[in-house]
C-alpha cells in the first residue's frame, strides 16, 4: 500500500493531446503513489498501444481515469496549477513557489491535485485563475517548457521528499469561513472582488495553519459586530 500522504494526492491534466504523455504521467504518478488521475476535455485516445507501453504497470492509472468538464469537478483542498510562463509581478495568479517551497507547506491530512496542462499551449489563464497555488519550474531560459510528465516527476519527488513533515494547515472548509466572514464584513466596499481577489490569493500561497484562519475568521466576525 502506499504511504497515507500519497493517497492524498491526485493528478489533472487539462486537453491532453497525446496518449503517449498520458502513459509517461501514469507511470511517474505509480513511481510516487499517486493513484487518482484526472482529464478535462482530453483530445486524444487514453489507452492505446504506445500509453499503455509508457504506462508500464501503471496502466490502471489510465483505465480508472475520470474524464471531467473542468476543475470545479476536483474536491481538493488546494489545486496546483503549474506553468512554464511567468507574468510581471502585478500578475497576482503567476505568482509562483518552486516545487521545493511547495513541499515545504504540507499537510499529509490534506487533498492537493496537480494540474498539468496542454502539451503545447499549457494552462489557460481561467484555468490558472481556479488554482490555489501556481507550482513553477525554473530551467534554462533558452528552453523553458519542460514535458508535462516531466514537470510532474519533479513536483512529486519533492513532494514524496518532504513527507515525514507533517503540518496543520487549514483545508478547504476552513480557508472558505475565513473569505466568507471577510465577504460579510466587506459589503458595499467599492472594487471589493479585487480585494477579495488579491487576499484569497495571498492566504493561499500563506499556507495558513488551522489556528491561523480560525483566527481570521473570528476577527473579521468581531470587527463586523463591532461596527
Amino acid at each position: 500500500m502506499p504511504p497515507i500522504f500519497f493517497m492524498m494526492i491526485s493528478v489533472c491534466v487539462s486537453g491532453a493531446k497525446t496518449s503517449g504523455n498520458l502513459g509517461a504521467i501514469s507511470r511517474v504518478m505509480a513511481n510516487f503513489g499517486a493513484e487518482k488521475l484526472y482529464l478535462i476535455n482530453p483530445e486524444c485516445e487514453i489507452i492505446t498501444d504506445e500509453s499503455k507501453a509508457r504506462a508500464m504497470r501503471s496502466i490502471k492509472i489510465l483505465q480508472e481515469a475520470e474524464i471531467i468538464k473542468d476543475l470545479s469537478a476536483i474536491k481538493a483542498d488546494y489545486l496546483i496549477a503549474t506553468s512554464a510562463k511567468l507574468g510581471s509581478s502585478s500578475n497576482i495568479h503567476r505568482l509562483y513557489l518552486t516545487p521545493k517551497e511547495l513541499a515545504k507547506n504540507i499537510d499529509l491530512a490534506l487533498h492537493y491535485c496537480i494540474v498539468l496542462g496542454r502539451e503545447d499551449k499549457g494552462l489557460f489563464n481561467n484555468e490558472i485563475k481556479q488554482c490555489n497555488i501556481l507550482a513553477h519550474i525554473p530551467t534554462h531560459k533558452n528552453y523553458k517548457a519542460l514535458n508535462i510528465s516531466h514537470s510532474l516527476a519533479i513536483i512529486l519527488y519533492e513532494l514524496f521528499s518532504q513527507n515525514q513533515k507533517i503540518q496543520r494547515l487549514a483545508n478547504k472548509r476552513e480557508l472558505n469561513a475565513v473569505m466568507n466572514r471577510l465577504e460579510e464584513l466587506s459589503k458595499g466596499i467599492e472594487k471589493f472582488d479585487l480585494f477579495k481577489e488579491v487576499f484569497s490569493n495571498a492566504i493561499s500561497r500563506a499556507f495558513l495553519r488551522k489556528k491561523e484562519a480560525r483566527a481570521l475568521a473570528g476577527l473579521f466576525k468581531k470587527i463586523k459586530e463591532n461596527k
